[in-house]
């Protein structure tokens, strides 16, 4: 990176058979992505490098028909397209409504068929690509036109294509794609400001091999792209070993999961399994259906996925509309009720072994009792504690399975013969079981995991605190210390004979010896940590192969972010405890309990908290364990 301007070309160096893309960085290109509109860097493809004898790519332009955009056709040889996503990969697809699906699908499997065995016959099969770009420059090449450069080049419709040719060719090193060509379709949006709205159009209408949902045209969505920020950051107790960290992975987009997991190495993809366990895993869908029937209607819910999530749409676009995203607090109340859901789910059991009633009734039965659970407690469950928790408590589970039983009942009951799938979806269903009279007083029974009603009408008025710098902060300086010293060595080794844009041997080794000594990491090593996450994401192979440099041995990470929100968990009354216990006890030392009482403060204010100051503080909480204290 340079504060000047370069005409220093990107480099492409191949390492221990990894490509690395070396870019250069000065200030025309800072200020681009600066005046940019787009959340990520525009793709410039010039096509006169990717293509045989550099002549650029042969088109036809579609006489002009409307002033706000041009249209090419063109065939592109299945090599320029493998070689455009090795090197651009998912940002090649970011106005895609999925991610690659792997070659588990039917179509994909037709694909991957075609590729390495009828390859001659890729293009008559294939229906082609759809993409858009923001400007481009053509040349007249022999009379014919050609496509030399796009700028922000999109493929919105195809991307399974596209991925298709790439991972086939690295998965079978025999394939030959010099024989593939793919038809395209290219839409240049002149007019910017109608770019964000006929670009998801041109993905809806397109022709495609997997048939496209209104869930997959959400995913783009501020809403949905906010949850998917909060579930990789916000990290959550194992219920069943206490001392690990989970997260619940949100798919934002069909196939994530799988994608994200299929970039890493083995290692890499055990540890991300362990974090990321696959239970976790949620989509659009089940946020739907999850905030829905905590707002008390099943009956949106009991018409299936695409009507619930449709309706679920209109009123997030309101929010949406009001700058109104979601936050901590929102998404505290969405785990919770996933695990709410999920625990009334396998409460009714399974078919011809413990099921309460017939099985085909079972998601309505569950729809219906999650509700019916809310609407008699006033929606006053302690939310936050089950998310805390990150399970409900065996009493609260045994009024559950009461509680579904009843509904069971009297959803064959008031059916009457009719089809109860049917019954179910209308809003008179709902209200004839609201009028009815549970047989028990649900809320004196399970009133002890019930808060206020001031502190739900003062939950329900708070405002949505969004992931802030702080955090973001914590999230980075978690990262760098989960890398381990193993890693920060094996890097220092790695760039005493490699040279990689960007990197300084000497604040490697700035951070390695701060991690070394127990200290709290500066401004400046936090900023070599965010490039060192940035090229790992981009090249997930390295890390074991840097990590094997080093003769360090192999040590637990410590969890900074992890411990940063078990500790925001914590309410007033729970740190008034803990230091009146810690008064009466003696348990600390003075410095520690000045320590805990700062970083207490701290949380409160949002303010700055130091690393280690937040490990000793953790460490203090967890001796106060066997006077009943859980942290």
């Amino acid at each position: 990176m340079i504060n000047g301007f370069s005409n220093h070309d990107k480099e492409k160096l191949e390492i221990n058979d990894v490509d690395v893309f070396v870019h250069t960085w000065d200030v025309a290109r800072l200020f681009k992505i600066n005046e940019s509109n787009s959340v990520h860097e525009p793709i410039e493809i010039e096509f006169e490098k990717f293509t045989e004898e550099g002549k650029g790519l042969q088109c036809l332009q579609v006489p002009s028909i409307d002033e706000m955009y041009d249209c090419y056709l063109a065939i592109v040889p299945g090599e320029v397209l493998a070689n455009l996503y090795k090197e651009f990969s998912n940002e090649l697809l970011e106005s895609n409504v999925r991610a690659f699906l792997g070659q588990a699908g039917k179509f994909n499997k037709g694909i991957r068929d075609t590729i390495r065995n009828k390859p001659q016959m890729f293009l008559p099969y294939n229906n082609g690509i759809t993409a858009t770009a923001e400007s481009v420059e053509t040349k007249l090449v022999d009379g014919q036109t050609v496509i030399t450069r796009l700028n922000d080049f999109q493929i919105v419709n195809g991307g399974q294509t596209t991925a298709s040719l790439y991972h086939i060719q690295k998965k079978y090193k025999e394939t030959d794609l010099s024989k593939i060509f793919v038809q395209m379709k290219l839409t240049v949006i002149k007019d910017k400001e109608q770019k964000n709205i006929e670009v998801p159009n041109i993905s809806r209408f397109a022709n495609s091999q997997n048939k496209i949902s209104e869930l997959d045209l959400s995913s783009n969505n501020p809403y949905f792209v906010q949850i998917e920020n909060l579930s990789r950051k916000k990290y959550v107790v194992n219920p069943e070993n206490k001392n690990q960290s989970l997260l619940w992975f949100f798919e934002r987009a069909n196939g994530q999961y799988r994608e994200t997991l299929n970039k890493q190495t083995p290692s890499q993809q055990k540890k991300f399994k362990e974090q990321n366990p696959s239970q976790l895993k949620f989509v659009k869908s089940d946020v739907a259906k999850f905030i829905n029937l905590w707002e008390l209607e099943p009956h949106f819910v009991s018409q299936g996925s695409q009507k619930n999530f449709i309706h679920f749409t209109k009123k997030i676009n309101i929010l949406v509309s009001k700058n109104k995203l979601p936050g901590e607090n929102l998404y505290k109340k969405l785990i919770a009720n996933a695990i709410l859901f999920k625990s009334i789910d396998k409460l009714f059991g399974r078919k011809n072994v413990d099921a309460i009633g017939d099985t085909n009734l079972k998601s309505f039965s569950v729809a219906y009792t999650v509700s019916y659970f809310h609407y008699l407690t006033d929606n006053r469950l302690d939310l936050w504690k089950v998310y805390e928790d990150q399970t409900i408590n065996d009493n609260l589970t045994l009024h559950f399975k009461k509680l579904m039983v009843f509904v069971y009942e009297h959803l064959v009951k008031e059916a009457n013969n009719s089809l109860i799938s049917e019954y179910a979806k209308r809003e008179s269903s709902w209200n004839k079981l609201k009028e009815t009279t549970y047989n028990e007083d649900l809320k004196e029974i399970v009133s002890e995991y019930l808060i206020s009603i001031e502190d739900k009408e003062e939950r329900e008025n708070e405002k949505e605190i969004d992931t802030n710098n702080e955090e973001d902060r914590l999230f980075i300086i978690s990262g760098i210390h989960k890398f381990g010293m193993k890693f920060w060595d094996g890097f220092y080794i790695y760039l005493g004979s490699n040279s990689l844009e960007g990197f300084n041997r000497n604040s490697v080794e700035e951070v390695l010896k701060t991690i070394q000594k127990s200290k709290n990491l500066l401004p400046r090593d936090i900023t070599v940590g965010r490039k060192v996450i940035q090229y790992l994401s981009e090249n997930p192979s390295s890390f074991e192969e840097i990590k094997a440099l080093s003769k360090f041995e192999e040590k637990e990470s410590v969890e900074i972010k992890f411990m940063f929100d078990r500790l925001k968990l914590l309410s007033k009354d729970d740190w008034k405890k803990i230091i009146d216990l810690a008064n009466q006890t003696k348990i600390f030392t003075i410095p520690e309990l000045g320590n805990v009482k700062s970083m207490q403060s701290a949380i409160a204010r949002n303010e700055k908290v130091k690393e280690q100051s937040l490990i000793k503080t953790y460490e203090s909480l967890l001796k106060l364990k066997r006077f009943g204290i859980k942290i």
